[in-house]
């Protein structure tokens, strides 16, 4: 049974870093472990801005893929989560009101969030506490990165979806996710 380990925040927090550290640890250590980065941002490289949320269909499907791969793993690492792209779509859509076709899709989407969330046995938080800078793939300014971590953390409260948040370098972040899956880290071992 692979045991999923999911990385969450928003856009240019540190997730990507994290997990390939967190990796790379792993690893040292000689566990059987895998990671996935999140499929959006290929998808964003790839066909440009996310313009419906239908899209966020495509964006569910290609990390849930992703996902399954991981299966031959004892553990599995992303910085994302299938369950994320529902709280996108809603995001894109803000207050503004809705059309009968987006009350589906978002209800569709809402679905397979809630059926997906019992899959990850450990979900951190990344929140922003260094700057954002521009990647040239993520079309999100500073004030817009922020309002998309609230919204993550919002849909993680609202559900009840246990989480522990992180803070610190990716290093302590690393160094907190090993010890609370009771990993001893490399660090540790030599001394």
């Amino acid at each position: 049974m692979t045991t999923r380990i999911a990385i969450l925040g928003g856009p240019r927090c540190g997730k990507t870093t994290l997990m390939q550290h967190l990796y790379v640890e792993m690893k040292i250590l000689g566990m059987n472990v895998g990671c996935a980065a999140e499929y959006s941002t290929d998808y964003l490289r790839e066909k440009g801005m996310i313009e419906t949320i239908s899209e966020q269909y495509g964006i569910y499907l290609g990390q849930a893929k992703l996902e399954e791969e991981l299966e031959i793993f004892d553990y599995a690492i992303t910085d994302y989560a299938t369950f994320v792209p529902y709280v996108y779509a809603r995001f894109m859509l803000g207050e503004r009101k809705r059309t009968v076709k987006e009350i589906e899709i978002l209800k569709d989407l809402y679905g397979l969030a809630i059926r997906d969330i019992s899959k990850y046995d450990y979900i951190f938080y990344v929140g922003r506490e260094f700057g954002y800078e521009k990647d040239g793939v993520r079309w999100q300014d500073e004030e817009t990165a922020q309002k998309v971590d609230e919204a993550i953390k919002t849909f993680l409260d609202v559900e009840s979806v246990p989480y522990i948040e992180l803070t610190g370098c990716t290093k302590d972040r690393a160094k907190t996710i090993l010890s609370i899956m009771d990993i001893k880290s490399q660090e540790a071992n030599e001394n």
